[in-house]
């Protein structure tokens, strides 16, 4: 069964700019002054998060995460895991 997140249809996805993005510790984490919620990322998702420009597909995110990420796996594989992430960024509301 497909998860909801995975048939997400973004064409280029964008960050709200009210989000704040920062390293904290060793972890990347997004604050939501909205919702006043603070959400730990994985490197993986970090990554994501700095391509949501509203210019870049999820196919160039993708690329652009095969192309950092050592021992990548198939780049299909890597499409549903940038779509998993933007499902979760939309979910939580902090895309445009």
């Amino acid at each position: 069964m497909t998860r909801p997140e995975a048939s997400l249809d973004i064409a280029t996805p964008k960050a709200r700019a009210d989000v704040v993005f920062r390293s904290l510790s060793k972890e990347w984490v997004l604050y939501d002054p909205r919702s006043r919620l603070l959400h730990v990322l994985n490197p993986t998702a970090a990554i994501v998060w700095t391509c949501c420009d509203g210019s870049v597909t999820v196919e160039e995110i993708a690329a652009e995460l095969s192309e950092t990420i050592a021992e990548a796996p198939p780049l299909d594989q890597i499409v549903t895991d940038v779509r998993d992430a933007l499902g979760r960024f939309s979910k939580e509301g902090l895309l445009e």
